[in-house]
Parts: structure tokens; C-alpha cells; sequence
């Protein structure tokens, strides 16, 4: 275990390396920076951008660019300030990723319980009416686009019934009861879950069907155990184990699906932070998001990863071909 997480994590630092390079070089070649957020000025001349570019070191060569920054995050720890707002974007981070933190959470615990229950229910009556629309409804979120279920969701339950507030964290000018807070919080975690245990749901439906045909069910049941305990004493536990690998392994994505919801309600989290450093051409707000979210996404695989490995005993950590990548040994079913 030791080796295994050491070696992942001698594989982190080069990882997001590459991934600064990457974002660095296309943030730079495209259009934008500190310049370009002047541009709109028509009192800014020609000469002031030049003066701007040299202030920023943006009138250097791109590579030198890079080292100095290089230098600056890694180094130091500062992500600089923002061309827009003049912040340090180490603090405006910190500030967001407390509300991406907790959409996420909220979103991976509903999923979780919502997928288990509909996937054991979809499987223990599997062939009726029940079963065929459960089965649309996951199908449905596995297919339908985050955004355009987040503005109908907002449609409906914000504008025409007045449920739920449409965006925020918390009500404008106050910083929001806990009832508050939970109120705000349910429509957009609730969209960011549905696409995931929809997924996850079919996971459990087939893990429970492919163990309803094990011969330790057939046992079980011979015994004179009820249904009830049969399933979840022996089927669900079996099926539990490969679907609760997928769950760990899927987590990192929840961190990039919040990009998306936190821009449709509004959330004041990271997501909505990076895309609004896009829409104004903030290099070094961008650029610090995107080295925060990789590292949080890699250590989320790697947590994923070790998880999965204590849930199920099957997973072998050593013998994959790709950096802690587990491959399954075949094994008789855990009873």
C-alpha cells in the first residue's frame, strides 16, 4: 500500500506540471490578458497597452513567460493577482472552493442513496411497470445535458411553482439561515446528482441481477431466509462491492460537472469563479483555477482509488499496467 501510494503520488507533481504547460501556452496564444481588458478603453493608447504588456512581462518570450510563473506558483505559492479585480487569486480560491466543496458533497450523497434505491428496486422487480420507468428515468439523466436540466429545473420550481430559489447561496444581503442555505442548495445539487446515480443506479440494478442468479442466492434461499434478508444480506452486498469502485473512481468528475451547475444557479463556488475569469480574459485567475482543480482531481483519484481498494479486497493495485489503475482477480462471490 505504501509503494502504490507513494508511486501515485511521484506521479502527481509531473501531471500538473503538463497541465500548467498546456493551459499556460493556449491562455497566451489566445487573445486576451491584461491588454485585452483594456482594449475596450478608448482612452487607453497604443503605447499604454505596450506599457501594460512590459509591466506583465507579457512582451517576453512565451517559454520565459512560463518559468517565471513557473517559479512564482510552484516555488512561492502565488498565483499572482487578478488582471481585473486586483485580488490575490490564492485568497479568491480560497474564498470559492468552500461552496464548490459543498455542492459536491451534497450532490455525491444523494446520488449515492437515490442510485442505490432505485437500482435495488429497479432490480428486485425487474420486468414490471416500475422497473421499464425507472429504467426511461435513469436512461433520461444519463442523456440529458446538466445545463438544460438545470433552467428547466429553475423554470419549474423557481419560477412556476416558487419552491426553491433560482440561484444564490444564501438570500441577497444576509448570510442565510441554515433553512436558507438548504433551500438554495437543493435545486443545484440535486441536478449535479441526478446524471451520476443514474449511472450509478444501473450499476446496482445489474450487480444485483447478475447475483440473483449466484448459487450462494440459491442457498440462501434454501435455507429458509426471507426475501428481505436474502437480498440485502447476500445479493445487495455483492453487488455493492464493484458498483461502490465505480462510485470512488467517478468522484474526480463531480469537480468538473460543478462547472457547469454553478454557472446555471449562480453558485459562488469555483466553477462559476473560472468561468467568469473566461468571460473577462483574467490569465492568472484561469491559470490558477486550472493548477487548484487538477491537483483536487488527482488527489480525488487517488482517494477514489484507495477507497475502492478497502471497499473490495479483489482490486489488485500492483498489477496495473496504467499509474494506479487497479485490475480485478477473479474470486468466488463474497458472502
Amino acid at each position: 500500500m505504501r509503494r502504490f501510494l507513494l508511486r501515485r503520488l511521484a506521479y502527481t507533481v509531473p501531471l500538473v506540471v503538463l497541465v500548467s504547460i498546456v493551459g499556460f501556452a493556449f491562455l497566451h496564444l489566445a487573445p486576451g490578458g491584461p491588454a485585452g481588458v483594456m482594449t475596450g478603453n478608448p482612452k487607453v493608447t497604443g503605447e499604454d497597452l505596450e506599457r501594460i504588456e512590459s509591466n506583465y512581462g507579457l512582451d517576453r518570450p512565451l517559454p520565459v513567460q512560463y518559468l517565471c510563473w513557473f517559479r512564482q506558483v510552484f516555488l512561492r505559492f502565488d498565483f499572482g493577482r487578478s488582471y481585473v479585480t486586483g485580488r490575490s487569486v490564492s485568497s479568491m480560491i480560497l474564498e470559492r472552493l468552500p461552496a464548490t466543496l459543498e455542492l459536491m458533497f451534497s450532490a455525491f450523497v444523494l446520488a449515492v442513496i437515490a442510485g442505490g434505491l432505485i437500482g435495488t428496486v429497479s432490480a428486485v422487480k425487474k420486468g414490471s411497470l416500475l422497473d421499464q420507468v425507472l429504467s426511461v428515468v435513469t436512461m433520461t439523466g444519463m442523456s440529458v445535458p446538466v445545463f438544460w436540466l438545470g433552467l428547466v429545473a429553475i423554470y419549474l420550481f423557481s419560477l412556476k411553482l416558487g419552491i426553491f430559489p433560482a440561484g444564490g447561496r444564501s438570500a441577497l444581503g444576509t448570510g442565510g439561515s441554515p433553512a436558507d442555505r438548504i433551500m438554495h442548495l437543493a435545486l443545484p445539487a440535486s441536478v449535479l446528482s441526478l446524471v451520476y446515480l443514474s449511472s450509478w443506479a444501473r450499476y446496482i440494478r445489474d450487480g444485483l441481477l447478475e447475483a440473483f442468479e449466484g448459487e450462494f442466492i440459491r442457498t440462501a434461499r434454501a435455507k429458509g431466509l426471507g426475501e428481505r434478508a436474502v437480498i440485502l444480506k447476500h445479493a445487495l452486498k455483492n453487488a455493492v462491492l464493484p458498483a461502490a469502485t465505480v462510485v470512488f473512481m467517478q468522484l474526480p468528475t463531480l469537480f468538473t460537472g460543478a462547472v457547469i451547475t454553478e454557472t446555471v444557479f449562480s453558485w459562488p463556488g469555483m466553477g462559476r469563479l473560472f468561468f467568469e475569469g473566461l468571460q473577462r480574459q483574467d490569465h492568472t485567475r484561469v491559470l490558477g483555477i486550472i493548477v487548484v482543480s487538477s491537483l483536487l482531481i488527482i488527489l480525488f483519484n487517488l482517494a477514489g482509488d484507495l477507497l475502492g481498494m478497502a471497499i473490495d479486497p479483489r482490486i489488485d493495485k500492483g498489477r496495473s499496467g496504467l499509474p494506479g489503475a487497479g485490475s480485478r482477480k477473479r474470486s468466488p462471490a463474497i458472502l
